[in-house]
Formats: structure tokens, sequence, C-alpha cells
């Protein structure tokens, strides 16, 4: 089969560089927010290990350090984090798999957050199910699900770059905040995805996105998302 070349009109997107969040794996930083309810850290990296602290959702965790150990579930697997939690002048220290945190967050208007993590890998479609998720105090406010770009890799959950940052919602009736979600893999053959998500203050809707992917030289195709 010959492929040909395909090429759209680009529209820069408002200045700014996008930096990822996580890279091929590994939560860049050192710091992320609890992704999940029931979270809690356990006093050595296993589920089986005792419990220390319960993690409200949305809770921020420091002075992350991966381990050698992998944790297995839902099909997914993916490399525990050493981790500290402070509250009410309290610290406490342990483990928490690296698939509870989320793999991007934003503080949105008002006290709510945006979160976006990686609910369920089904590694036989090398297939993603993700959560964006606007959450205030330990409740969440709404969520919306989606499939987020293929993981190819199949070797890992999130074997790409995931970053997040705000676009002024200006010109856009009903919006309080418009978060932009980048997912990159940056390697021939593997689709690179913009998704535009709108929170109106009550819904968060799963708007527009685009995309990009090129082979070595074969083709090369873009999406550019137009604001007014």
């Amino acid at each position: 089969m010959i492929k040909l070349p395909v090429w759209i009109l680009l529209v820069l997107l408002p200045a700014g560089t996008l930096l990822a969040d996580t890279s091929y794996g590994e939560i860049s930083g050192d710091r992320a927010l609890v992704f999940r309810e029931d979270a809690v850290l356990f006093e050595a990296p296993s589920e089986s290990s005792p419990e220390i602290c319960s993690l409200t959702l949305g809770a921020e965790l420091c002075r992350l350090a991966a381990v050698d150990v992998l944790f297995e579930g839902n099909g997914m697997s993916c490399t525990w984090l050493e981790a500290v939690f402070s509250i009410n002048g309290d610290t406490f220290k342990g483990y928490i798999p690296q698939s509870w945190l989320a793999l991007t967050d934003l503080a949105l208007s008002g006290d709510t957050l945006f979160l976006f993590g990686i609910d369920t890998y089904y590694p036989d479609r090398y297939s993603f199910v993700g959560s964006a998720r606007v959450v205030s105090g330990d409740e969440i406010l709404w969520e919306s699900v989606f499939y987020p770009p293929n993981g190819g890799f199949g070797r890992n959950d999130y074997s790409y770059g995931v970053s997040s940052r705000q676009i002024d919602p200006a010109g856009f009736t009903g919006i309080s905040d418009l978060v932009l979600v980048s997912f990159s893999y940056e390697a021939c053959g593997f689709e690179n995805c913009d998704v535009l998500f709108a929170w109106t203050g009550r819904y968060l809707v799963k708007g527009v996105s685009a995309s990009s992917i090129s082979e070595a030289g074969l083709f090369h195709y873009t999406e550019e998302l137009v604001f007014p």
C-alpha cells in the first residue's frame, strides 16, 4: 500500500509551552494529586502491607520517589511510589501505586480542581479508559469518561506524556474554564492528541479534539484546534 502525504493548514494556539506532568509512565516533579477515592498510604510497596493513613480525593502528595516494585491490577502495571502526605501538622511517609495518582491536574475557578487519570487498561487491545474529573474538596462534581489515544507500546498503562493547560474562555458563553489535555508519544506511527474540556460550573463537557501522526517521512498528518 502506498501512503500519501496529507497536510492540513495549521492555526497556532495561544503562546505557551505544554510541559508533561507524566512522561512515558513516570510522574514528573515531586508532587501529584490523589485520583482514587479510596486511596491510602501503605507501610511497604504492597497492598497487603498495613495501611498508614487514608487519603482524600485531590490530596497532594510530595517528595515522590519511584521504587522497583510493580503494582498489578485491572490489567495495569505501574511503579509504586514512596510519598509524603501532610495534614493538620502531621506528616506521613509511605507507599502508593502510581496509578492511584492523577496524571495531570489544574486549579480551576473557585475551589475546584481538574484531574485526569487512567481507570482501566486493556492489554489485549493496548487500549485505555481515562477519566477527566472536576473535584471540590473530596467530592467529584462531574466526570467525563473517554478513550485517550491507544497505548500501542503495550508494556505499561500510560507510556506517553500527559499534560494540561488552561485556555482563556473569553468569547465562550456559559463556560467558566477551558482545559486542554495533551497526549504525546513523540514517536513515529503513534497518535499525539489534544482534547478540549469545558467546565460550565455544573457540567464538564468533552469538546473537540485534534490529532497529529507521522511515519518516518512516509506521511505526516496534523490537525489544530481553532479558537474564536
